[in-house]
């Protein structure tokens, strides 16, 4: 049976399950989600995940939701010995890298405030008056990484795969990294250390961008 995958490629936590998966060399199937034909709220998508959400990870009778959810069981389950250290299993290790993660929860947040509006509801104001959070939540991600190389220390975690899904997201939508030169630096430097980069998130990022950057014109937004 193997682990199937429902996603759609536009979403960063979708994302940020491919490049998690791309890194420990886990083989799943993806399965795209039609969401504007419902096939999210199926019921056979329920009793997957009653949430009506994607990423959703199925791996033999366990159903999973919520991306990082997905992201530490596929660390914890599959990650071979050299990988470990992705997701550290030193407790305070460990710890630090489980903090990003809930950090990068506050981002994705951040991120749908200004793409959701503007999006599905066509309201350039809303979108526009949430982007102070988006800011904030930079601000905060450029402090880390004045700290360190990496979000979580001086190698790659799944913290950073998480959230790269998000920030090229944010560029690919326009804003303007060079406002915090260590996150702009950071989203180089893995977009050239990751070969898997471009299949994992590159190419969604562009969508999700695309689709944001068409209707901001439309909208006569900037």
């Amino acid at each position: 049976m193997g682990i199937d995958i429902y996603a759609i490629k536009p979403s960063p936590p979708c994302r940020a399950v491919f490049l998690v998966a791309k890194a420990i060399g886990l083989d799943y199937n993806l399965k795209i989600v039609d969401m504007e034909k419902g096939e999210n709220r199926t019921p056979e998508f329920l009793k997957m995940n009653p949430a009506h959400t994607v990423p959703v990870m199925t791996d033999g009778e366990l159903s999973i939701g919520d991306s990082k959810a997905i992201i530490t069981y596929m660390m914890n389950q599959y990650a071979p010995a050299n990988l470990q250290s992705l997701y550290p299993r030193d407790p305070a290790a460990r710890a630090l890298v489980d903090q990003r993660l809930y950090f990068d929860s506050q981002l994705f947040a951040s991120l749908r405030g200004i793409v959701f509006p503007l999006v599905f509801m066509k309201d350039l104001k809303q979108s526009q008056a949430n982007m102070p959070r988006v800011d904030e939540n930079m601000a905060l991600l450029e402090t880390f990484l004045t700290r360190s190389t990496y979000l979580a220390g001086e190698h790659l975690t799944i913290a950073d795969l998480a959230t790269l899904a998000n920030v090229s997201s944010m560029e690919a939508c326009g804003i303007d990294m060079s406002r915090w030169p260590h996150v702009q630096a950071w989203l180089a430097k893995l977009k050239a250390e990751l070969p898997y980069y471009e299949q994992a998130n590159g190419e969604g990022a562009q969508m999700l961008g695309a689709i944001y950057q068409r209707i901001l014109k439309d909208l006569g937004g900037k």
